[in-house]
Order: structure tokens, then C-alpha cells, then sequence
């Protein structure tokens, strides 16, 4: 991956963690406020998207407006059916063996995720694609992370991994139990985020760390996550009322618009902050 720096000197990068659909609009009221207070985010240097993150973060490297996944899904769409069972089991394995080889538990968790029934490949392809809306890798350094579901390999793709865009994000967003594992030159992939909701290691070398973190509340940082170097962070995660707006269900479609709302809402606090830093168009 090449290591662009801003015209201002600063190397910065954007970290957009996972979420499911709710994070989606979350992350997406920040970016629409942000951008409404003179913050553009598809400035910065390098964006690393995990899961929901991933989507977000392919439209604002492609130069796309951000409020474009608003958009109702199409009327045919296939619905989407989680399997509890698998849910339950892959809870319990990322709970009964915290400490263990981190490798290991993802390839635990993806040895659960394939034996799931959670139908063809092809639909999550299609339906990530159609949600993004970019067909072609970005110009600029976008990374999308993905977790080989047979040994528990973490792989970053970029657009010099050979792979296509829209296999990428499938494979980034492929929540284990709720879609299916993605194949790849013959190997599945799944969730990024079960790695790390975040992957912010992926953002180094950097100078300025922007981590817009939907699932903060739910999830520790890993242990990858915690040393940025030198690199300034910036944080945003859910407040109180974002969390509330959230609810239990992160694919509750009664949620997309509040969580969007309290993402915009958020947007001011942190936009005060970035200012100094931001580089302008």
C-alpha cells in the first residue's frame, strides 16, 4: 500500500468500523455533517473501512455523496435471515476463549460461519455491491479488511490485491450466521470485524488517526488497536442517546433513521475538533 501525504504535510487517515446497517447510518451522519461543516473526509490520505465501515468508506474514497446510502433498499431485495443458532455458538466461542490465539478463535468463528445455512455468495455480492454503488476500486488508498474463514489469516484488500471491489466489500461484510462466506480464489472470507471492529493498526504510519468507532459500547479494542505510535487520535464513538437510538438490533430498519440523526447530531462536537487538523479542498 503506497503512503500518500496530504498536501498540508500531514499524513492523515480515516478508520470506519463495523456496525451492521445501523453503524451504516450512524457513519453516515457523521460524514453528511462533517461535510456540511466544511470537513471533507474523502481527504484523508488513507480510509481503512471494516464491515459496515467498508461501505461507507468505498463511497467517500470513489467521491460519492455519503447520503446516497440512505436509500431504501430496492423492493426485491432478498430479505436477510440470521441464524440464531450460529450467533449463539459464535458468541460463546469468542467469550470462552478470550486469551487464546487470536488466529485460532477466527478460525473457530469461521468454521461455525460456514457450516451456517445463510444462502448463495452471489446475493451478498449483489446486494453490497448495489448498496455502495462504486464498481471499480477508487483511485485513492483505500483499505477493506476481510478474516479467512478456513485458517483465521486477517487479509486487507486493496485495490493492488487483484480482487474485485465488489468481492471485497461482500467478503468485509459478511457477518458470520447472518450472510454467507465469500469465496475468493477458491478460499472464503468473512467479516473483517471479527479481527477487530475497527482495525486501526491498518491507518499507520499516520499523523493524525480519525477512528469513527459505531460499535464502541459493545466491543473492547483489540490489542492491535491500542498502540498508534506518535500518530494524534481522534475519536468518535456512540454518546448515550446514539446508543439509545441504536437499539438491540443492529439490522433493525426502525433504527437506520434516529441512528443517522444522532450521527449528524455527534457531527458538530467532533467537527470542532478536527478543524485545526482537516486539510481543506
Amino acid at each position: 500500500m503506497s503512503d500518500p501525504v496530504s498536501p498540508n504535510g500531514t499524513r492523515i487517515a480515516l478508520v470506519l468500523g463495523g456496525g451492521g446497517p445501523v453503524g451504516i447510518a450512524w457513519l453516515t451522519g457523521l460524514a453528511v455533517g462533517f461535510r456540511d461543516a466544511g470537513i471533507d473526509l474523502a481527504l484523508a490520505d488513507r480510509i481503512v473501512g471494516t464491515s459496515a465501515g467498508a461501505i461507507v468508506g468505498t463511497v467517500l474514497a470513489a467521491g460519492g455523496d455519503p447520503a446516497s446510502l440512505l436509500r431504501p433498499p430496492a423492493p426485491d431485495a432478498p430479505p436477510v435471515h440470521a441464524d440464531p443458532a450460529v450467533l449463539g455458538n459464535i458468541f460463546t466461542v469468542m467469550v470462552q476463549n478470550r486469551g487464546q490465539d487470536p488466529a485460532e478463535v477466527r478460525r473457530k468463528i469461521g468454521e461455525l460461519a460456514l457450516k451456517a445455512e445463510t444462502g448463495a455468495p452471489a446475493v451478498h455480492v449483489a446486494r453490497m455491491s448495489a448498496l455502495a454503488g462504486v464498481s471499480d476500486w477508487p483511485a485513492g488508498d483505500l483499505v477493506v479488511t476481510a478474516v479467512n474463514a478456513t485458517t483465521g489469516e486477517f487479509q486487507p484488500w486493496t485495490k493492488d490485491s487483484g480482487v474485485s471491489l465488489a468481492d471485497a466489500l461482500a467478503s468485509s461484510t459478511c457477518v458470520p450466521g447472518v450472510f454467507p462466506p465469500i469465496p475468493i480464489n477458491g478460499v472464503p472470507y468473512i467479516d473483517g470485524g471479527i479481527r477487530s471492529s475497527i482495525n486501526a493498526d491498518l491507518a499507520l504510519p499516520a499523523d493524525l488517526v480519525l477512528i469513527l468507532e459505531p460499535l464502541a459500547h459493545m466491543f473492547p479494542r483489540a490489542r492491535t488497536d491500542r498502540d498508534l505510535g506518535s500518530a494524534t487520535e481522534i475519536s468518535v464513538v456512540p454518546d448515550p442517546a446514539a446508543i439509545t437510538a441504536f437499539g438491540p438490533d443492529l439490522f433493525g430498519a426502525a433504527a437506520l433513521l434516529p441512528a443517522y440523526e444522532a450521527g449528524v447530531r455527534q457531527s458538530a462536537e467532533a467537527a470542532a475538533r478536527l478543524k485545526e487538523f482537516w486539510p481543506a479542498r
